[in-house]
């Protein structure tokens, strides 16, 4: 019994590499639920990776005239701001509605305005923000091809109380 807790004392001085819970990891299946992409979720925001580990954007809150609101930026080099999302809705800069998003309680599901399901990943913490990032990469607004529109004043969602505004710009 000496020998086990001397052994035991021996194990635990040595140490060994860190142990980090962050980032959790995920596959953005497409809607035949074949892996398309990666998300790596953090406690301040969601990176979207395509599946060769290569970063296309980012999904974060942040704070624009006194409300929090979830932005999306692809990785161009400039970080631009294409889109945002609330009340389960992701809008481009515009304020066109691209999809719709909803989750359980490991699942979230991105389904296109017509209600076809473009999609799921396992997210097991930070949902909300999660599904917006999960749903800008299925719906394309962080590849480089997908033509960002100007800001415009978006036009009241119906319904929502509240409309998607053009924030400032922010960089993670």
């Amino acid at each position: 019994m000496t020998r086990i807790l001397i052994l035991l004392a021996f194990l635990l001085s040595l140490g060994g590499p860190p142990a980090y819970a962050l980032p959790i990891r995920t596959e953005i299946l497409g809607p035949s639920l074949e892996p398309i992409g990666r998300a790596n979720i953090y406690i301040d925001y969601i990176e979207l990776l395509d599946l060769s580990g290569a970063s296309q954007g980012r999904v974060g809150f942040a704070n624009f005239e006194g409300e929090f609101r979830l932005l999306l930026v692809r990785d161009d080099g400039e970080q631009s701001w294409v889109g945002s999302a609330a009340n389960r809705r992701l809008y481009d800069r515009t304020g066109k509605l691209l999809a719709f998003y909803d989750w359980t309680t490991f699942w979230i599901y991105v389904y296109a305005p017509d209600g076809a399901r473009l999609g799921q990943a396992k997210c097991i913490a930070f949902r909300g923000a999660c599904a917006a990032g999960v749903a800008g990469y299925l719906v394309g607004i962080l590849n480089s091809d997908y033509a960002v529109p100007p800001p415009s004043p978006p036009a009241p969602a119906a319904n929502s109380g509240t409309a998607p505004v053009t924030p400032p710009p922010v960089s993670f």
